[in-house]
């Protein structure tokens, strides 16, 4: 099972109509889309991209799905634009890394990411729950990776319910990390760990 099919299987366990989604990293807008099909008709979700073709792909995704009235876009960094957001959510989501298919030099930074962690912290309900998926191969990315794991292990120490999913890989590349953090403890359907 890939990281991405497993945390939409975890949201579909945890989120219902009227819950409030907060997806940092919109990407193509696969969690942005998964997230509006499971909040509606009442919910709604935030998507933060920093790049423009994120932003249209996951607009052009809610559209076709006639999900766009739940959703709300914002193009900017995620470090910077959690500052501007005052509400809060029953889930965070994060895929940090690059665009798939666009230029791998256009990526999420440690800097970045950590300032949008901790503004998580605020933004994230009691009950809530913070999804972080980490992938590691390109340029910069075992180094935020380890900012990541650095702050889930703070969180930790402040009494949060932390657990880290690393997928075997049959090859010798840096496997992405899924973290989920949460302030309770989590009954989330169990990660088929098999190599692919």
């Amino acid at each position: 099972m890939r990281l991405t099919q497993y945390v939409h299987l975890c949201l579909e366990t945890l989120l219902k109509n009227c819950d409030s989604v907060l997806d940092a990293t919109a990407g193509n807008g696969y969690d942005t889309l998964k997230a509006a099909k499971l909040v509606q008709p009442n919910g709604n979700v935030v998507a933060i991209d920093i790049q423009k073709e994120a932003i249209e792909a996951t607009k052009a995704k809610l559209t076709e799905a006639k999900l766009s009235h739940l959703c709300e876009l914002y193009l900017g960094n995620h470090g910077e634009r959690l500052s501007e957001i005052s509400h809060s959510f029953d889930c965070i989501l994060f895929n940090l890394g690059y665009l798939p298919g666009s230029d791998k030099k256009i990526i999420t930074t440690t800097k970045d990411t950590l300032s949008a962690l901790n503004q998580s912290q605020r933004l994230l309900k009691e009950n809530g729950a913070l999804f972080v998926t980490v992938y590691r191969q390109h340029d910069g990315g075992q180094a935020e990776a380890n900012g990541v794991e650095k702050w889930m292990l703070q969180q930790h120490t402040n009494g949060w319910d932390i657990e880290m999913i690393e997928p075997k890989h049959e090859s010798h590349i840096l496997s992405p990390i899924l973290w989920i953090a949460s302030r309770r403890t989590l009954i989330l359907p169990p990660f088929t760990n098999e190599q692919f």
